[in-house]
C-alpha cells in the first residue's frame, strides 16, 4: 500500500526516518548518473544507458509485490524502473561528510584523513557533483509521480526501524565501498528474501573468490576501491544464509561504450 508523504514528515514527527523531497523545478539545477526518459520532459542525458539493458542489468529478478531496498539510488532510473511493480521502494543514500564519502585516502590528492582543514578540489567538485545528482533524483520524483522513501545513512549500519525487505540491489556500489561486505551483513540483516549485486566483470580475476584492489599510486582511482568476481559474492552471502544464486553476464553502456558486467541473485532457501 502506498504511503503518503504527509504522514511521514508531518510537524507531529521531531526527526523522520526518510528525507523530505526537495523542490527542484528545473534540469538546470541537476545532473544525470543515468539516462533517464522523464515524462512531461523528455530525454536527460547521463554517464550510463541502461534503458535497453535494464531487466539484464536488476538481474532478471521480478520486483511484483516487493518492498525493495535499494543501496545508492543515484538519479533514480533503477528506483522508478522498480517502482513500476514494487509494493514500496526505499532508496539508501550515504552521508555526504568530511570523511568524503568512501574516497580511496590518497595523500597525493589530499584525500588522507585528517590531513586538510579545509575541502579540497576534488572534493568540493565530487560534492557538487553528488548533490546536483540528488537534485535529479528529486526532479524525476517528482515527474514519475514516485512514492518512493528516501533514508540518509550509513549503509554500514541500516537501522532495523527501517523494517524488514523482500529484496536488496546493490547495483554498482560496492566497487566504490572501503568495507563492502560490512554492508552486505547490514543489508542481510532486514532482508528475508533475496540480494541483487551488479558489478562490472573482470574475466582476468578467474572464477575463484576474488576481491581485487583497484587502486595504484598511478592510476589515482580515487573513487573505486575494488573489482570483484561473481563467486566473491556468492560464498560470503552463502555465510549469511542466502544459499540459492542466479549468475548472469551481460553488456551495459557508459559514456557510449559497451562494457562487459555480472549480475548475482541470492537467494534464502524456499525464497524466489
Amino acid at each position: 500500500m502506498k504511503r503518503s508523504f504527509k504522514s511521514l514528515f508531518g510537524k507531529s514527527q521531531e526527526k523522520p526516518l526518510y528525507e523530505p523531497p526537495r523542490d527542484i523545478r528545473s534540469l538546470d539545477e541537476c545532473n544525470f548518473y543515468h539516462t533517464t526518459d522523464i515524462p512531461g520532459v523528455g530525454t536527460a542525458e547521463g554517464q550510463w544507458d541502461l534503458r535497453d539493458g535494464v531487466d539484464e542489468y536488476l538481474g532478471g529478478f521480478d520486483f511484483t509485490g516487493k518492498r525493495v531496498l535499494e543501496i545508492g539510488p543515484a538519479t533514480g532510473f533503477l528506483t522508478f524502473e522498480m517502482e513500476k511493480t514494487a509494493r514500496e521502494v526505499v532508496a539508501v543514500e550515504l552521508p555526504m561528510d568530511r570523511n568524503f564519502w568512501n574516497a580511496v585516502p590518497y595523500e597525493s590528492l589530499g584525500l588522507a584523513r585528517g590531513k586538510n582543514k579545509g575541502w579540497t578540489d576534488v572534493e568540493k567538485q565530487f560534492h557538487e557533483h553528488i548533490d546536483r545528482m540528488r537534485n535529479g533524483f528529486w526532479f524525476c520524483h517528482k515527474q514519475f509521480n514516485s512514492n518512493a522513501m528516501v533514508y540518509h545513512g550509513s549503509a554500514e549500519e541500516l537501522p532495523e526501524s527501517l523494517g524488514e525487505f523482500d529484496v536488496v540491489l546493490l547495483a554498482s556500489i560496492l566497487l566504490h565501498s572501503r568495507s563492502p561486505v560490512a554492508i552486505l551483513e547490514s543489508c542481510a540483516r532486514l532482508v528475508s528474501g533475496s540480494v541483487i549485486i551488479t558489478e562490472l566483470f573482470h574475466p582476468h580475476l578467474g572464477e575463484g573468490p576474488v576481491c581485487s584492489l583497484v587502486p595504484t599510486v598511478d592510476n589515482r582511482a580515487w573513487d573505486t576501491w575494488w573489482g570483484f568476481t561473481p563467486r566473491f559474492f556468492t560464498q560470503f552471502l552463502e555465510v549469511l544464509g542466502f544459499t540459492e544464486h542466479q549468475v548472469s553476464f551481460h553488456q551495459q553502456l557508459a559514456d557510449n561504450n559497451p562494457l562487459d558486467m555480472f549480475s548475482v541473485v541470492s537467494s534464502r532457501s524456499g525464497n524466489e
